[in-house]
């Protein structure tokens, strides 16, 4: 098969290097956890191929060899060979299950044109979050936390707990009048849709996403000690409520990809 035409150029590239580097910023994505959204990042392109429409794509694989993450395909047109075709896109709804070296494809009319690697790190959360964030967590007792379940957004008000830039909330397995149930997490979503709101007020400070993972073990009975002295109609001993936990409700510890503070 003859070749659609050739990529001169390629780069996967975190947002933020894009802007102060641009096409000489280092390859590299950056997740706000694992799994978790990533931060935005761009698609950089140059071809030259003979003049007409394409079908383009980027798959991204990760170590373990599966396909991760795609891009299109979307329909392109192509300036000529004697010409550079310059693409840059922005993506900002990603989300990876795995990080380390991947392998990015460059495909023209389902044909790899060029591959080059892209390192996926997981990004540090910061300890403390931005000052209006904060406030909001400690101003409220209930913020409304959820996901999206077959394309549609969930969201409850949820009682919750917030410690070094984290935040822990329980969910009831089976849904009942003793505790929350949060969408997307019996669902094993990795991405979350927090909404924070003014006390007494029903305007919202603010919506973000959040990476979120379900806690088990030790890491469970630590985020449990802290959830119970959050518990306001607890009824009982603490001890009693963290026995009725124990195997009826989860934990998720959530990220929030929000700036930390200054």
């Amino acid at each position: 098969m003859d070749p659609v035409g050739e990529l001169v150029a390629a780069a996967v590239v975190d947002q933020r290097a894009w802007r102060s580097e641009g096409d000489t910023a280092p390859d590299g994505i950056y997740l706000t956890g694992q799994p978790g959204p990533a931060q935005p990042f761009v698609l950089f392109r140059a071809w030259k191929v003979p003049v007409g429409f394409v079908r383009e794509e980027v798959r991204l694989f990760g170590p373990s060899g599966r396909m991760v993450w795609r891009w299109g395909p979307e329909v392109r047109r192509m300036a000529g060979m004697f010409d550079l075709t310059t693409e840059v896109d922005t993506v900002d709804d990603a989300v990876f299950d795995e990080t380390g070296t991947f392998v990015a494809s460059f495909i023209l009319d389902e044909q790899i044109v060029g591959e080059i690697e892209v390192p996926v790190y997981v990004q540090a959360a910061p300890e403390k979050l931005a000052k209006d964030v904060e406030e909001g967590f400690r101003k409220s007792d209930v913020i409304w936390i959820g996901a999206e379940i077959g394309r549609r957004r969930r969201t409850v008000p949820a009682w919750f707990a917030y410690k070094n830039g984290k935040l822990y909330a329980l969910s009831q397995r089976e849904p009942g009048p003793q505790e929350q149930t949060i969408p997307g997490v019996a669902e094993g979503a990795k991405e979350f849709v927090i909404v924070t709101r003014r006390k007494g007020r029903d305007t919202s400070l603010d919506t973000f996403s959040a990476s979120g993972r379900t806690l088990e073990g030790h890491e469970w009975e630590a985020a449990a000690a802290l959830l119970v002295d959050r518990r306001r109609s607890r009824v009982g001993p603490p001890a009693d409520s963290l026995q009725r936990w124990r195997g009826t409700c989860d934990i998720v510890e959530l990220t929030p990809n929000v700036p930390a503070t200054v």
